[in-house]
């Protein structure tokens, strides 16, 4: 008896391992939260370059941290992608870039630009760039400095709790802006 229980737990663990090792993808998972899954990156550093060194790769896809535009993107809502390289700005003031795949409906979208509206300090909506990987199209990703949530759709309180998690003095950012210093159109 004592064997079988020992041979199920062995099975368990290392079912365990593999889906978080699937799941990673060099990052830790810190959890789900509704149709989201959390992850943790290492840093990447926070130079200011006016382009990549060639072969250099972010981490995670959208980064969450590393070598980064000079100058943020304005804080607002995007029908385009904005470059990731200037994103990156962004998060490391403190704020939570919320990006969607072309194969994401236009109702969902329209959702998150309302989530948006009622509270917009620190954040950016965008699509993803077109270079984004296929497994993205039809998701949704949350960032923050070193944090990222992948989505399946959209969830209030998930993207909330995530906001609220990360976002200004609250998060990790290495420079922690005031949320009044935040504000759409700057």
């Amino acid at each position: 008896m004592l064997f079988i229980a020992l041979g199920v737990a062995i099975v368990v663990a290392a079912g365990a391992v593999g889906i978080a090792l699937a799941v990673g993808r060099g990052g830790s998972e810190e959890g789900v939260a509704g149709p989201c899954v959390r992850q943790d990156f290492p840093m990447q550093g926070r130079n200011h370059v006016t382009e990549l060194d060639e072969g250099f790769e972010y981490s995670s896809n959208p980064p969450t941290s590393g070598p980064h535009f000079p100058v943020p993107a304005i804080w607002n809502v995007y029908e385009q992608p904005v470059p990731e390289i200037r994103l990156v700005h962004n998060l490391e003031h403190g704020g939570v870039i919320v990006q969607y795949g072309d194969e994401v409906p236009p109702g969902t979208v329209q959702q998150i630009v309302d989530w948006y509206a009622e509270d917009p300090n620190g954040l950016i909506v965008a699509p993803l760039p077109e270079d984004a990987p296929a497994r993205l199209a039809n998701r949704i990703t949350l960032t923050s400095w070193t944090h990222l949530a992948t989505c399946t759709a959209f969830d209030e309180d998930s993207y909330s709790d995530f906001r609220d998690d990360y976002r200004g003095p609250e998060g990790d950012a290495p420079e922690k802006f005031p949320l009044a210093d935040l504000i759409p159109g700057t």
